[in-house]
């Protein structure tokens, strides 16, 4: 009677016990799905993709290479280059220089490659400071008259390990816009004369406004 009792009510089995009779059975039901133990491991490359941030440059920029702390010693007590990269093109290559002991400081040479013409060109580079912030320096790179194209500017803030891109070289003309800010901190990191006769060179190129901002940071 236990049995044809299974699955009814108290009510249910009272009232068959005091008629006499016993209770149809009813089929258990079914136990629900259970769920495996075992959780599905992940790769190491699509838990990587899913906490690692997207550095990708945009369009119009490409990565350069991290100074290693290796390649920084090479440097240790003199001037040398401790870096060279180049843009995807070929147009314009990139020479990190360091200088200093115990901590150096860092500058960089853009050297235009092949037959271009007279009209300027400028890179953007943008850096990571110490503090996560990012630096900004416009570099002009135009044709002087006798050798190679270049342009020598300081990295201020600049450290080993730190994560820096560049935006291709476009010609500079009348539709350039730049930051006002930028541009006198880009002015103000040129080290040498031929950087700021690059930039007196983008000033015939540009429109009235930013001659202006131009010829303030030259002064």
């Amino acid at each position: 009677m236990g049995r044809g009792r299974a699955g009814h009510t108290l009510w249910q089995r009272v009232r068959a016990s005091f008629l006499g009779f016993d209770l149809p059975v009813r089929p258990a039901p079914a136990p629900a799905p259970r769920t495996p133990d075992v959780v599905p491991r992940q790769s190491a490359g699509e838990g990587s993709r899913k906490r690692r941030p997207n550095v990708r440059p945009a369009p119009g920029w490409f990565e350069l290479p991290v100074l290693s702390p290796g390649g920084a010693l090479t440097a240790a007590g003199g001037d040398a280059v401790v870096l060279e990269a180049a843009a995807p093109d070929g147009r314009v290559a990139f020479l990190v220089r360091s200088a200093g002991e115990g901590e150096p400081s860092y500058s960089l040479e853009l050297v235009l490659r092949g037959d271009e013409g007279p009209q300027p060109l400028m890179c953007l580079i943008r850096y990571a400071r110490p503090d996560g912030r990012m630096r900004e320096l416009l570099v002009p790179v135009v044709r002087g008259p006798i050798g190679p194209a270049a342009s020598y500017v300081g990295l201020p803030e600049f450290r080993v390990g730190a994560a820096w891109t560049a935006s291709v070289s476009v010609p500079v003309g009348p539709e350039s816009d730049w930051d006002t800010d930028t541009v006198t901190t880009s002015i103000g990191a040129a080290l040498n004369e031929a950087t700021r006769e690059a930039w007196r060179r983008v000033r015939e190129h540009v429109g009235d406004g930013l001659r202006g901002v131009i010829d303030g940071a030259l002064r």
